[in-house]
């Protein structure tokens, strides 16, 4: 029975997605929630793991076809022809990264916002700071060098 490859390629994508999925909210590398924002930060390392984990195995997969199907021929001492630069494919798989940075960055952005990032309020510390001054009589600069024969000089 012959499959066609864009069954097989829906198949494939289809494993790829379920496997991402499950390992994002299956790894077990977060430690126990002891703050009350742990669960946010779990969600977004979550996210990160999911995302981490399909394009580890696209690019692994891929690997392992293009080795399985591209394998040099017992006595072929040839070289492949020399491919000069695909500005399409130059273009996406720099686009691709970039989006993906951009969307991790926006929702990490959302992340730190919820937990209070941005307003000065969320953290519950008073809005009048008291400073205290001292006054010093220490020295404010000081160089020490072992010298042969004459012990440390000081320079202040």
């Amino acid at each position: 029975m012959n499959i066609p490859t864009n069954i097989l390629t829906m198949l494939a994508g289809i494993a790829l997605t379920l496997v991402s999925l499950w390992y994002g909210k299956n790894h077990g590398l977060m430690p126990i929630e002891a703050s009350s924002d742990a669960a946010l930060i779990d969600g977004l390392f979550d996210s990160m793991m999911t995302i981490s984990m399909g394009i580890f195995l696209l690019v692994e997969g891929v690997l392992v076809i293009c080795l399985l199907k591209f394998r040099r021929k017992p006595g072929d001492e040839t070289d492949g022809p020399a491919i000069d630069g695909n500005i399409p494919l130059e273009i996406v798989w720099t686009a691709i990264p970039a989006v993906i940075v951009l969307v991790i960055g926006v929702y990490s952005f959302e992340i730190y916002n919820r937990m209070g990032g941005f307003d000065p309020e969320a953290a519950g510390a008073p809005s009048v700071v008291q400073v205290a001054m001292m006054p010093g009589e220490g020295a404010t600069q000081m160089i020490e060098a072992p010298v042969p024969h004459r012990g440390t000089i000081t320079w202040r």
